[in-house]
């Protein structure tokens, strides 16, 4: 009897022993076989395996500061934690080499010398590497570098952290299969998921109202606590400076420009600048930089308010609905190839061939086109007379839209003479006669083109 329960307790006492490797997972036949045989084993080994089903399904929490203050007053008590010099020196190596001051590395290689040994080598590679050249890795660099996190885990994301990243964008509306499919399989996340959803539905249903300013003001203390409406100094300079040098008492710049060395370089050159430009001879614009500063104005309704007549609305005055664009171009070739030829070729603005041909007014004849522009002239004169030739084969609403063109641009060509004539250094006019001009012989062409049809 006596012996029968000592090996009772014997089998218990290994049972205990080898209890806790079974539970973590090694093979230990002895505890399978003295549970069948003993119940208050079994039972125990019942209840704990209840525990560590249960415990894997408990949420994983972060231990408090408390608990790893003990874990760590434990471990310094057991000279755990103790270091050596030389695992201290190896410690405070990377940051004496980055340049920080770390007395202990100094102190240390003295005393040891194979760590002497190895921070001399280190200062050697140290200043042979700042004299490699800086070159960009190569592919296969890149690719084993990234296999190597790829093999460490650190690219690997958890469906919950993706289920997280995506969840924002599937709430706007966007298709992520990923967010269905893993809500199915995770009921924390289906939770999550279906709680978003029901707050999204009801707040579509609240009505929209206006922040109050209270709401405003706390969103603006945040905002600014956040150093979102801070200004930098250099930003404040480069909002004053153009000021400052139109001449406005700007104090700010000229102090900023003294405390930061890019900003006065700034305001030095633009000053050299400034100082240089007062020196250069002022010099008429070409006739093609006023006209387009008229043509900018215009288009920016500068003349909008005040009434304009005759020549000067020719920059905006459209003649015909849609222009045919094989007339306009078939105008400007006989164009060019007129204006290509010596200007003796022609006769005369005014001769006696021109006036018998030409139907233009007695006082239009009597105005003489600046010398370069008679070739031009003469080239119109000639569709017009071509015009002439052909109308009677036109309908008449299609003869009357040409002639009602053709005598606006027959005004505006006189006043443009007229204007010449008094004031021959006019460039201005002398810019829309060429535009009259032009734009007559594109109506002609287009009236000769449209009729040859």
């Amino acid at each position: 009897m006596e012996e029968g329960r000592y090996k009772t307790i014997t089998a218990c006492r290994q049972f205990n022993a080898e209890l806790e490797a079974y539970l973590e997972g090694e093979a230990r036949p002895f505890i399978a076989s003295h549970a069948q045989e003993c119940p208050a084993c079994s039972d125990l080994l019942a209840d704990l395996q209840l525990i560590r089903v249960a415990a894997r399904d408990l949420p994983q929490e972060e231990p408090s500061p408390a608990v790893w203050t003990n874990i760590r007053q434990s471990l310094a008590a057991q000279g755990a934690l103790v270091t050596s010099p030389c695992a201290q020196f190896s410690t405070e190596l990377e940051g004496y080499l980055e340049g920080e001051t770390r007395p202990f590395i100094t102190s240390h290689a003295h005393e040891c010398p194979s760590c002497n040994s190895l921070l001399a080598d280190l200062q050697l590679i140290q200043v042979a590497a700042r004299d490699l050249p800086q070159e960009e890795p190569s592919p296969a660099v890149w690719t084993n570098i990234r296999q190597t996190f790829a093999a460490q885990g650190a690219f690997v994301t958890s469906p919950c952290a993706q289920f997280s990243t995506e969840l924002e964008a599937y709430l706007e509306g966007e298709v992520r299969p990923l967010i269905a499919a893993h809500a199915h399989e995770c009921p924390s996340c289906n939770s999550l998921l279906a709680d978003l959803q029901l707050i999204q539905v009801a707040a579509r249903e609240l009505p929209q109202e206006e922040p109050s300013p209270a709401v405003w003001a706390n969103i603006r203390q945040s905002l600014a606590s956040e150093g979102a409406f801070v200004t930098s100094l250099c930003a404040q300079f480069s909002t004053k400076i153009e000021a400052y040098l139109e001449g406005e008492s700007r104090p700010f710049v000229v102090s900023h420009a003294q405390e930061c060395q890019p900003c006065g370089a700034i305001l030095a050159d633009l000053e050299s600048i400034r100082e240089a430009a007062r020196t250069l001879p002022q010099e008429e614009p070409s006739r093609v930089v006023w006209a387009n500063v008229r043509a900018r104005l215009e288009a920016e309704g500068a003349f909008a308010g005040a009434p304009v007549a005759g020549w000067r609305q020719l920059l905006s005055w459209r003649f015909l609905p849609q222009p045919a664009p094989l007339g306009v171009l078939a105008g400007l070739v006989i164009l060019g190839a007129v204006l290509s030829l010596p200007s003796r070729d022609f006769p005369r603005w005014g001769s006696p061939q021109e006036a018998a041909s030409s139907p233009a007014p007695t006082e239009m004849a009597s105005l003489v086109p600046p010398p370069e522009d008679i070739s031009l002239a003469h080239v119109v004169s000639d569709l017009e007379s071509n015009f002439k030739a052909s109308e009677a084969s036109m309908t008449p609403d299609l003869k009357a839209t040409y002639e009602k063109s053709l005598v606006s641009l027959d005004g505006s060509i006189r006043e443009c003479l007229d204007s010449l004539h008094h004031e021959p250094g006019n460039t201005l006019a002398h810019d829309y006669l060429l535009t009259a001009y032009t734009r007559k012989a594109e109506v002609l062409s287009s009236a000769l083109e449209f009729e040859g049809r």
